[in-house]
């Protein structure tokens, strides 16, 4: 038990990023261990566990090195002096009297015996009570030389990095045996066991694994209560090749954007894309939480038990550009959804969605096409010619393994997630709570998630992307762009023809309300501006972006007219290989089903081939016997003989 004192000192030395007192030196406050002991953090960033009750003496004004041990030694000797006197005159003394001394002093016979000893060979009664060892608590008890040595083999190891616990005692040993000292594997075992374990695990782990260590994330996550309270997000980088949708090549890897509800560990929403982690992932993944789960089941012919949907109180991400950028947070604020960033060079703090990324990704090992997650996986793998799924098969089978996940028991929650999520909104007497907030799949949401730039208006209008935009309703802006700098503009990922500008003034008379009457009536503050380009192909971000990279490739300028054919190649390509393989595919069906068909009739054939054996068959005539004695008329024995007998004689 922690004294009152104790426990209140821990409060007030136990704050994060609190300064101490300790050794001499003005240290800072990592954690609290325990109740009794702190991790505290030097000027050079050494680690250092401190004891409450050494804190509680530095914060009084008394350090450690400031007790006289001289006088604490002669507060020792007194005693053994006075239980001793009698023996000290006497050389000659019996085992009755040792063991009356021993008894006074509350030490056993042979103390008394060695200290007697030491009084012998020195002549002085300070030599009577046993020596004080080196170290004592948080000190150690080697000799200062060997100290050193272990000191300098240490720092060795810090600087190579990479070296195990045994070579490391192995080397010590080694340099103090060289320096003429001895000593103990079992003490410098010992000695070994004091240097904070993180030093050897930062050369050899990495820096995450001492975060692990040092500031591990235990038991639940805090003050969870309900569905949606809190979602964790991350993207993953799917460990399997994808081929094109022509099935002639492979194109890489996919990426997975996924965002998992912490309390009900049922996944809120998914996007599988090629596009690197940025504004589109995770803007279409929180459209897809948001919404209802209709539209996937229809779109990749899913029968499933999925309810989750709604807004989310609290999204927790980690400290990447696109989740600290102003589009998340505005985003975010306009639903007003508290935008949670995650430490830096913390992974841990994501266990959540890291682990179901791992679940993930373990499933994902048998199937064709699978990279394997680390080296030795992939050792015996050939994934660009195993690949076999195209981007929306992918996507179906994750969805396939999402719904598979939601149905099985979770072990961090005792129940499968799907029947934790509906639990919370019915029970077995009717509805419990109000069902999540339903959102209207519209223009206006849609917007708020759509990838955000900032550009001024031009008088031939907007260019984004090598792309000119401009339509009538720009016009009032043209005139009066002096007035405002760069406007908000968000982008269709799916379709770049269209832009949509949000009006800086919208309550401006001049012009403003005929503006506006252009634009959605679902979005009211925004202006909807088309591409100048006549006939310019529908395309995605991705499509135009890959076009712009293979202007560039031909030395070209990536002009609206060049990127559009480039695109419209792209695509005519696609389809028609699309059709080929549907052709191709078809015509492998009606051989297949030509072939099975024939096999169908060789083995009807067989069976009415083998029900007419079954049948018994004539007896043959048998062949005229031809007599020995006279064979030397053989010409008149053959006349007599048919051509068919013949024959079978022959025969």
């Amino acid at each position: 038990m922690y004294s009152n004192r104790g426990i209140q000192m821990a409060r007030i030395l136990g704050r994060k990023g609190e300064k101490v007192q300790y050794g001499g030196e003005e240290m800072t406050v990592r954690s609290a261990l325990d109740l009794s002991t702190l991790i505290l953090i030097d000027s050079n960033g050494d680690h250092h566990h401190a004891s409450l009750s050494e804190l509680e003496k530095e914060a009084r004004g008394i350090p450690r090195d400031a007790i006289n041990h001289d006088d604490i030694r002669a507060s020792k000797v007194e005693p053994w002096v006075k239980a001793c006197a009698h023996l000290l005159d006497d050389e000659r003394h019996t085992k009755a009297e040792v063991a009356l001394a021993a008894k006074e002093l509350g030490v056993s016979v042979a103390t008394v015996y060695r200290a007697l000893e030491r009084w012998r060979l020195s002549g002085e009664t300070k030599d009577l009570p046993p020596p004080t060892r080196p170290g004592g608590r948080g000190k150690s008890r080697l000799l200062p030389a060997i100290e050193a040595i272990i000191q300098e083999q240490l720092d060795r190891v810090l600087r190579k990095g990479g070296i195990s616990k045994r070579k490391f005692l192995k080397d010590c040993r080694r340099a103090i045996d060289k320096a003429g000292f001895e000593v103990s594997p079992g003490t410098l075992r010992d000695r070994l066991a004091s240097v904070p374990a993180y030093k050897f695990m930062k050369t050899r782990k990495g820096r995450d694994a001492v975060a692990r260590e040092m500031d591990p994330i235990k038991g639940p996550y805090p003050n969870l209560s309900r569905p949606l309270q809190a979602v964790q997000i991350d993207h993953w980088k799917i460990d399997m090749e994808v081929v094109s949708d022509d099935r002639t090549r492979s194109v890489g890897r996919a990426w997975a954007t996924i965002g998992i509800c912490i309390w009900s560990r049922m996944v809120f929403g998914l996007n599988v894309g090629f596009d690197d982690p940025g504004n589109v992932p995770f803007g279409m993944m929180m459209i897809n939480g948001l919404l209802s789960k209709d539209r996937v089941a229809e779109d990749f012919d899913i029968d499933w038990d999925n309810p989750i949907r709604g807004r989310p109180e609290t999204i927790e991400m980690d400290n990447a550009k696109e989740f600290t950028g102003k589009m998340a947070q505005m985003a975010c604020a306009n639903l007003n959804i508290h935008l949670k960033i995650r430490p830096v060079r913390k992974p841990h703090y994501g266990q959540y969605i890291e682990r179901f990324n791992g679940t993930l990704a373990g499933r994902f090992k048998d199937i064709p096409g699978a990279t394997g997650s680390n080296v030795v996986e992939r050792a015996d793998k050939n994934p660009e010619t195993s690949a076999a799924l195209t981007l929306s098969e992918l996507t179906r089978l994750i969805w396939l393994m999402i719904d598979e996940y939601h149905n099985e028991v979770h072990t961090g929650i005792g129940m499968p997630p799907l029947e934790k999520y509906n639990g919370y909104y019915f029970g077995p007497h009717g509805q419990k709570h109000r069902p999540p907030e339903t959102f209207i799949d519209n223009l206006d949401l849609r917007l708020n998630w759509y990838p955000m730039v900032y550009r001024t208006v031009q008088r031939y209008g907007i260019r984004i992307d090598h792309l000119d935009y401009y339509s009538e309703a720009l016009e009032w802006l043209v005139r009066n762009r002096k007035d405002y700098g760069k406007l908000e503009i968000r982008r269709n990922p799916f379709d770049v023809r269209v832009i949509y500008v949000k009006h800086p003034d919208p309550q401006t008379e001049a012009g403003g309300e005929s503006a506006l009457k252009s634009a959605d009536s679902r979005a009211p503050d925004w202006i909807p501006v088309t591409v100048r380009q006549i006939g310019f192909p529908e395309a995605s971000l991705f499509e135009l972006r890959d076009a712009a990279r293979e202007a560039l490739a031909r030395k070209r300028e990536p002009t609206p007219e060049l990127l559009g054919r480039i695109i419209e190649e792209q695509q005519r390509v696609i389809d028609n290989a699309v059709k080929l393989t549907k052709e191709a595919q078809r015509k492998a069906a009606r051989q297949e089903h030509h072939r099975r068909e024939n096999l169908k009739a060789k083995q009807a054939e067989k069976q009415t081939a083998s029900a007419h054996q079954t049948e018994p068959s004539p007896r043959p005539t048998p062949a005229p016997a031809i007599p020995t004695s006279d064979a030397n008329d053989l010409s008149s024995i053959l006349a007599g003989i048919s051509d068919t007998d013949l024959e079978e004689l022959v025969e």
